[in-house]
């Protein structure tokens, strides 16, 4: 039986054990902030609360032109314009576990028990209701034709974005052992790239749901079973046809999707979504060390310990800036070129879970429910 265990829990436990194999439990603290000059200006727009507790899976938010899509747990769909103003806001009467996805004119949130719903993103009028079989913690995705949908099982399942009727569904191959979440699968071009708990990621034919191959991000060499748990958790990142993707206790690599063939491979553990930027990716490490890599050859750019510890969101991009959210609520503005760090604004007391970024805009979403709009001049 395959068994899910938290990442937090799991880092806990591999603390622990190192301390009790050398007799003495060592606790890192969190890298404490530098002074540095801030140059960026920020103009704290407006904030709402939108929930009392985060879902079990990904609290992901859109934001776009028409304003800042979001969930919550108890089963709201809400749309805030750009001013804050609430425009339309549904209650699904379920309790939600993943969410926001938006493709195509479309919403997309799940439940716990599988249920997927599409929702209008004009008005929040329910579309249709499906349901996949297994636990939903990622949120769907869309190419204008399939829903892709990821459950704990192992399994991607398509349904019709029309009417929700199921097309196909893939089953990977499980560990014994993985951490609690799945990849969003992704679309681009004609294919569908999906991560899987087992270190995987497959390019598989929208239509028919055939894999074109699968192959590892990264290979287990681990002891224990805690050791070999190399889950694809982070969501991969295709671009100008090279796939990124990255694994918790393994390598970040780059795949060319035509052939399948690793390009290169380099050490890495991670479960937080790569960022690509003129042909370079930016991702966060278990222990919120950020680096950039060239995407092309895998060489180092980059690299701060700057905030190690510090809990670090998944990075967004802004102007000329690398944006991360950290445990106290402060968001850290990184020069992309070479690392530096060149801004810092506390945008809550709680800890930031979810960043998102459009043109100058950021919305910021923190463990208490707040919602935070700021521009960035």
């Amino acid at each position: 039986m395959n068994k899910k265990v938290n990442f937090f829990i799991l880092t806990f436990v591999s603390i622990f054990i190192i301390g009790c194999q050398s007799d003495e439990v060592v606790f890192e603290e969190p890298a404490e902030l530098l002074k540095i000059q801030s140059i960026v200006e920020i103009d704290n727009s407006w904030s709402k609360n939108i929930f009392s507790n985060p879902s079990a899976g990904k609290n992901n938010i859109v934001l776009d032109d028409q304003g800042t899509y979001t969930f919550s747990s108890e089963g709201l769909v809400s749309l805030f314009s750009n001013d804050g103003s609430l425009d339309w806001e549904v209650d699904l009467g379920i309790d939600l576990s993943s969410g926001v996805g938006k493709d195509f004119g479309s919403l997309f949130v799940t439940s716990i028990d599988g249920e997927v719903f599409s929702l209008n993103s004009n008005n929040g009028n329910i579309n249709w209701i499906s349901s996949v079989e297994g636990e939903s913690l990622s949120v769907p995705s869309s190419n204008g034709d399939i829903v892709a949908v990821q459950t704990t099982n192992g399994k991607i399942t398509a349904l019709n974005l029309k009417d929700g009727k199921f097309r196909w569904e893939y089953i990977s191959v499980l560990p014994s052992l993985s951490l609690r979440g799945t990849s969003s699968p992704v679309f681009d071009d004609s294919a569908l790239y999906v991560g899987f708990a087992n270190g995987n990621l497959a390019m598989i034919e929208p239509r028919s749901g055939v894999v074109q191959w699968e192959v590892p991000v990264t290979i287990s060499k681990g002891a224990s079973e805690i050791e070999r748990i190399i889950d694809v958790d982070s969501k991969p990142k295709i671009s100008t046809g090279i796939a990124f993707a990255t694994s918790y206790q393994g390598d970040v690599s780059a795949i060319n999707v035509r052939t399948g063939r690793v390009i290169w491979r380099n050490s890495f553990s991670s479960t937080k979504d790569i960022f690509e930027f003129e042909r370079n990716i930016f991702v966060v490490d278990e222990e919120s060390e950020v680096q950039a890599f060239s995407g092309l050859t895998g060489i180092s750019l980059w690299k701060t310990s700057d905030y190690r510890l510090r809990n670090l969101t998944s990075p967004v991009k802004v102007e000329n800036y690398l944006v991360v959210g950290d445990f106290e609520g402060y968001l850290h503005f990184i020069n992309i070129e070479n690392g530096k760090p060149e801004g810092r604004y506390r945008a809550s007391r709680s800890g930031i879970i979810e960043l998102q970024s459009y043109k100058n805009s950021l919305v910021s979403l923190d463990l208490s429910g707040r919602l935070t709009y700021l521009e960035v001049k």
